[in-house]
């Protein structure tokens, strides 16, 4: 099993032009919001892995994008990067997750340089979680003074049910995200059971994200006083003056990082990405 949550629609195994890397044995990826460290369970521990850490100095850092960085099978890594977030020099850890929060995960992350990502889909009939969960585990987190921030991902337009929208606001969330949906008729060809074919045909468009509706849902995140803000914007924002570096000596080293790991973004200029890169590993 790759992953508990088990989404139908997975963009980590279902994508082709992003799992070839995985399948191929790369653990590492960048993008504007983070670089990225993934471990498989039939991996080694990170603790020993041959992973040179030196590339997170003075970034921000996000543990597992093939799988969940919740699922307990992976707890003592996430505690070995919550335990080095100073001897690697990492200005904030991003976990992103549809799992619920243990209160393990929440004493081990209390108190530190790290942000929960909750993903919110609207789509239960496709995972193997619910959104009434997330919600409760937003709202421990929230309870515990830990930085939460939920993302709608994917959206797919008249299928995602939106109706947790009241319970954020009720919650005190301030901003939220949203991001499109990829598509591979190959590879999910199962949600054909759930999804109308003129919908999935709108999104199959060689694995690209696709974002339909977005005024649509723009509008409905304002009617509960929401504001949308870009998830890379908002970890940004987020972040202290905590290992800067001169912007000569990072640039250096961020190309040589971009050319040897896998890029997973939407960002198509290697130039705009070095760009945003650099600025959150030099922000004062």
């Amino acid at each position: 099993m790759l992953c508990p949550v088990e989404c139908q629609y997975c963009m980590a195994s279902k994508i082709d032009q992003r799992s070839k890397y995985w399948n191929n044995g790369s653990r590492i990826g960048i993008n504007k919001s983070c670089v990225f460290i993934n471990r498989l369970v039939t991996d080694e521990p990170l603790k020993e892995s041959n992973i040179d850490f030196s590339i997170l100095e003075g970034d921000v850092v996000g543990f597992q994008g093939i799988t969940d960085c919740f699922w307990n099978v992976f707890f003592d890594d996430l505690k070995f990067l919550v335990d080095s977030l100073d001897s690697f020099k990492i200005k904030k850890l991003v976990l992103t997750t549809k799992m619920p929060v243990t209160d393990d995960i929440i004493n081990l992350i209390k108190g530190k340089r790290v942000l929960v990502v909750y993903s919110l889909t609207g789509l239960d009939f496709l995972e193997k979680t619910s959104t009434e969960t997330r919600l409760n585990s937003i709202e421990k987190l929230l309870k515990n003074n830990i930085d939460v921030f939920p993302i709608i991902h994917p959206y797919i337009y008249k299928i995602s049910d939106i109706s947790f929208l009241p319970k954020l606001q009720e919650l005190g969330i301030k901003q939220i995200s949203f991001k499109g949906f990829r598509y591979n008729p190959n590879n999910m060809n199962e949600l054909e059971k759930y999804i109308p074919i003129e919908i999935l045909k709108q999104y199959d468009k060689n694995e690209e994200e696709v974002l339909i509706g977005e005024e649509f849902l723009k509008n409905e995140i304002k009617k509960h006083s929401l504001e949308y803000i870009d998830l890379k914007e908002y970890i940004y924002n987020s972040l202290d003056n905590i290992y800067s570096f001169d912007e000569n000596s990072v640039r250096e080293k961020v190309k040589k990082i971009v050319d040897n790991i896998v890029i997973s973004s939407s960002e198509k200029n290697k130039g705009s990405l070095i760009d945003y890169i650099v600025k959150r590993r030099t922000k004062k």
